[in-house]
């Protein structure tokens, strides 16, 4: 049998994980949004997303319930879930958010920058290549069009001569 501190202090615990689990929460939820910060999305991506995110939060949730209050939901849980989500997203989600998502930024331009330095030999050899693709395009529509000329000459001087005979 326990004892009355062992049932608080196994009560304190279930709590401090519930509040640890809810700013975890907000954390998996703000790589969201530092991905949508970096890749725009439309209406119903984001809700595709947020979908996703929350179905994804209920497993977790039934899952910490389960192992450590045997599936009982209290209201004390749910509080500290709530109390862990609403104190990391006041103070550390809208920095942590602002600041990743500038430095990812600032890391997608760099590498862009060095792979258009790498690429652009490339880049002009294809432009070469697409501008003699088209001096040939131009010559085959010419010989083309002569072609389709001698051969309806050649068809009216055939019906001619059948017509004469």
């Amino acid at each position: 049998m326990m004892t009355v501190s062992e049932n608080i202090f196994r009560e304190m615990d279930f709590f401090a994980v519930s509040f640890v689990l809810g700013m975890i929460l907000v954390l998996v939820y703000d790589c969201l949004r530092i991905l949508r910060r970096l890749v725009r999305h439309g209406v119903i991506w984001i809700s595709m997303e947020d979908l996703c995110y929350w179905i994804f939060t209920a497993f977790i949730i039934f899952a910490m319930l389960y192992q450590k209050n045997d599936g009982l939901i209290r209201g004390f849980s749910i509080g500290g879930i709530v109390l862990g989500m609403f104190l990391y997203n006041q103070y550390i989600s809208r920095h942590t958010v602002r600041y990743i998502a500038y430095i990812l930024k600032k890391v997608i331009w760099f590498v862009q920058k060095i792979c258009g330095f790498v690429l652009k030999p490339f880049q002009k050899a294809a432009k070469k290549v697409a501008n003699g693709s088209s001096i040939l395009a131009g010559k085959g529509r010419k010989f083309k069009k002569s072609l389709n000329k001698r051969l309806k000459r050649a068809g009216k001087l055939i019906k001619i001569g059948i017509v004469k005979k």
